[in-house]
């Protein structure tokens, strides 16, 4: 590899805040692979130990593998092809070779486990291809998803019966044509990540960025926002409804406070979207039929960390970003005559964000139980879910922060690396429960809560003592 493709590999590295968090991860992940062993041992399980010293640092090249197409997309920049010659060429044999290498590294130590290499290295190249094609077309990242619940329900007998012709090929037969076919897709899906240049590059590119502004809260340019205010408003009913009824007068000072946040602080929308998606997993378990057992397992695991997991965790978060992108509406309520006295404002402003987000965290958990005693048929709960439940209750603790000091765009990687980790502590309780049946998971839960409101009290009263956080951001513009 010359200096060119080496410089090209590196700049992953040179975003500090990314790799600092990506380390971080790493090392987490590698801790729990040293752990696995020694935890599968206690509960003799071993099997479930190799499992996970495998999948682990699979985990891990796919990770770093994304945070390079991340980076190599950001680098194939339209204006950068008339400084670097070559640009285009490069990225592309680099991600070639890049997740070529991977991908054999990944099926190998899944083969370890589960043996079949050939079908694991056609299955790492397929997801290499959906990894590219994500990237240029988001709505993407449903189909994981929509593919895993068709495979239980609709598509399972013909899924049996495709594998009843085609399976007497044999590994080695399938395996190379699947190679086949994943390399056109890689193929199709290089192109389209990395486009020569033109009109088209230029469009797709301000299209891209205008996307990761988003995500990572930023505020957008002039004329990017017009498509996405336009829908984002149609999906915000509830939202308009309480503005127009909180500015018509005699809304309390808190509710006032948080429109400054943006239409992320209102909370409609994650109970919308905690209700359809529980109503929606009780609808598939109640009509699996013969595949019951399958499907509840999938909603038990999945559901619950989508309806649960992801959608308190992204309240807090997006109530993070919220708050950094609209420090200039802050700053101008801070001056109208209904707002609360500065010495008042971090009291005002924290008992609203904790009274919000304790709202979408008892509805998610509502749905939670609900779906538990659809799955068990009683009213009875999880203990996995008692304890996923009071692990989500830390995150109140987030919100009561100092905004002030907050960056202006605050890193994607800490959602990222919260989603996993509560989705990994999540499983791991859910092999316990199966496996260990003493374990005390409903203790473990109240001392997690305990830990929560102490924790929480702390939060408040150095809140209180800090100075006005609002207008967030102001003393890092």
């Amino acid at each position: 590899m010359n200096a060119a493709y080496t410089q090209l590999l590196l700049q992953v590295l040179r975003d500090r805040c990314a790799s600092r968090m990506m380390l971080r991860m790493t090392v987490l992940v590698l801790a729990l692979t040293v752990l696995a062993p020694i935890a599968s041992s206690m509960i003799d399980r071993r099997d479930a130990g190799w499992a996970v010293m495998a999948g682990a640092p699979s985990f891990l090249i796919l990770l770093w593998c994304g945070a390079f197409l991340k980076s190599a997309v950001q680098q194939n920049h339209p204006a950068y092809a008339c400084l670097v010659p070559q640009l285009r060429r490069r990225l592309v044999v680099l991600t070639m070779a890049v997740w070529g290498l991977s991908g054999v590294l990944v099926a190998a130590m899944a083969a370890a486990v589960v043996g079949h290499f050939g079908y694991v290295l056609v299955a790492g190249a397929f997801f290499f291809c959906y990894m590219l094609f994500v990237q240029r077309y988001a709505a993407l990242a449903l189909l994981p998803s929509l593919l895993i619940l068709g495979s239980v329900s609709v598509l399972r007998e013909p899924l049996h019966a495709l594998w009843a012709v085609v399976g007497p090929m044999g590994e080695p037969a399938l395996a190379g044509i699947g190679l086949i076919v994943a390399v056109a897709l890689g193929g199709a899906g290089l192109r389209l990540v990395f486009p020569r240049g033109g009109d088209d590059h230029w469009a797709w590119h301000a299209r891209h960025a205008m996307l990761q502004r988003r995500l990572q809260g930023e505020s957008l340019k002039r004329g990017e926002s017009d498509n996405w205010s336009r829908w984002g408003m149609r999906l915000r009913v509830g939202y308009r409804s309480a503005l127009r009824r909180d500015s018509s007068g005699g809304a309390a000072p808190g509710a006032m406070l948080l429109h400054t946040f943006g239409p992320a602080a209102h909370e409609g929308g994650y109970h919308a979207y905690a209700v359809l998606v529980t109503l929606a997993a009780a609808l598939a378990v109640l009509c699996s039929g013969g595949d019951t057992f399958a499907v509840r397992d999938l909603m038990r695991t999945s559901v619950m960390q989508a309806c649960v997991l992801v959608g308190v965790m992204m309240y807090a978060f997006e109530l993070a970003k919220g708050a950094t992108r609209h420090g200039a509406e802050q700053a101008i309520y801070c001056l109208a005559p209904a707002a609360p006295p500065v010495a008042q404002l971090n009291r005002v402003m924290g008992a609203a964000l904790l009274k919000r987000f304790l709202r979408v965290w008892l509805v998610a958990v509502l749905c939670a139980a609900g779906l538990d005693m659809v799955i068990q048929g009683a009213p009875r709960l999880y203990a996995s879910t008692f304890v996923l439940s009071a692990s989500l209750l830390p995150f109140a603790c987030t919100l009561l922060r100092n905004y002030a000091a907050m960056p202006a765009a605050p890193s994607q990687m800490a959602t990222l690396v919260g989603t996993f980790l509560a989705t990994v502590a999540y499983l791991v309780l859910v092999g316990v429960e199966r496996h260990v049946q003493q374990f005390p998971l409903f203790c473990i839960g109240v001392a997690i809560a305990l830990a929560s409101l102490v924790l929480l009290r702390w939060r408040w009263q150095r809140l209180m003592g800090l100075p006005a956080v609002l207008p967030a951001g102001r003393l890092l513009a």
